[in-house]
């Protein structure tokens, strides 16, 4: 019965996405169609799981991949991407008051 179980275990594992509750039932309408807007704009994925009735944690986890992949290929960014660039290739768009001094 053990060596069953061990078998079904892959299976199951696969399974439990399945499970999980829609981004839009946790998140709500709204930011799940955010989050969906965004996952579709830097997916380069043919079938990307940008859809509210995923989770949210594949859908970000799908929006943070594309932002590396545009980031690392030196495209240009959507501003909701800049948070995942290294410092030196931010923007100095938040006004923190340092000037070049002159």
């Amino acid at each position: 019965m053990k060596l069953c179980f061990l078998v079904m275990l892959p299976l199951l594992a696969a399974a439990v996405p399945a499970w999980a509750a829609s981004c839009k039932e946790t998140a709500g309408e709204g930011w799940a169609k955010a989050y969906v807007e965004q996952c579709t704009e830097v997916s380069p994925a043919t079938h990307p799981p940008c859809n509210m009735q995923n989770p949210c944690e594949l859908i970000i986890s799908e929006i943070t991949r594309g932002c590396s992949l545009l980031i690392k290929g030196g495209d240009d960014v959507p501003p909701f991407c800049k948070p995942e660039l290294p410092a030196d290739q931010k923007d100095d768009e938040a006004g923190d008051g340092k000037s070049d001094g002159g």
